[in-house]
Parts: C-alpha cells; sequence; structure tokens
C-alpha cells in the first residue's frame, strides 16, 4: 500500500503546485488584464498577450512557479514520507515547463529561469517535506 500513497502523494502535490501557479497567473491578469476585444480562446493573441508582458509580470509568474514547486514537492515528501514522490512530482513539473516554453514564445532569460526554478524548488521543497 506505501506506493498507494505514493501516488496519492504525487496527485495532491500536482494539486498544490497548479492551485498556486494558477494564483500567480491570475494576480498577472489582474495587473495586467487581456486588452479589450481580445479572444482568450485564440491562440495567436494569447502568444501575443505574453510577449507583450512587462518584466514584473514575468517575475511574478516564476515565483508563483517557484512557490508552486516548493509546496506541492513538499506536500508529496511530506504525505508519502519520502523524497521519491517529490522528484517525481519536480520531474511533471519540469517537463510541463518545457512544454509552456515550447508552446508559448517567452524571453530565453525566462525560459532558463522556470527550469531553474523547477529543479530549485523541487530540491528545497522534497528535502524539506522529507526531514
Amino acid at each position: 500500500m506505501k506506493w498507494l500513497r505514493r501516488i496519492g502523494a504525487v496527485i495532491v502535490g500536482l494539486i498544490i503546485a497548479a492551485a498556486l501557479v494558477e494564483g500567480a497567473e491570475a494576480i498577472v491578469h489582474v495587473m495586467h488584464p487581456f486588452p479589450p476585444g481580445m479572444n482568450e480562446h485564440d491562440f495567436a493573441q494569447v502568444k501575443k498577450y505574453v510577449a507583450a508582458l512587462p518584466i514584473d509580470a514575468l517575475l511574478l509568474v516564476l515565483a508563483g512557479w517557484l512557490l508552486g514547486t516548493i509546496a506541492g514537492t513538499f506536500t508529496a515528501a511530506k504525505i508519502a514520507t519520502t523524497r521519491t514522490p517529490a522528484y517525481i512530482l519536480g520531474a511533471i513539473l519540469f517537463c510541463l515547463g518545457i512544454v509552456n516554453a515550447t508552446i508559448i514564445p517567452q524571453p530565453l532569460w525566462f525560459t532558463i529561469a522556470s527550469l531553474v526554478v523547477y529543479v530549485g524548488g523541487t530540491v528545497v521543497g522534497a528535502r524539506l517535506g522529507a526531514s
């Protein structure tokens, strides 16, 4: 039954990480709303919107990704009482970060920083959660 607990730990950690990421991104949308008449479901328009975001918005998104990664991996390690599920969750988040960077154009520094955030946040969260 340890495997079931570990799978559950990854799922709960993913939910927590996603909630924090969505929260940070929602704040960005409040600070920098979509332009009037923009169709949020038109991916070309979304790409243009993201490309025009100022650095404060990008830093807030990175902070949300960092907090989400740390909180999610911490929770996964705490629930499972081992770091393994936290590292699995971190790998999932890292892969999602690569997909995000591939789909939505972003500055190179932001892509590099986001991948560092996922690795660093995973290590911190896993260590804190399993200690």
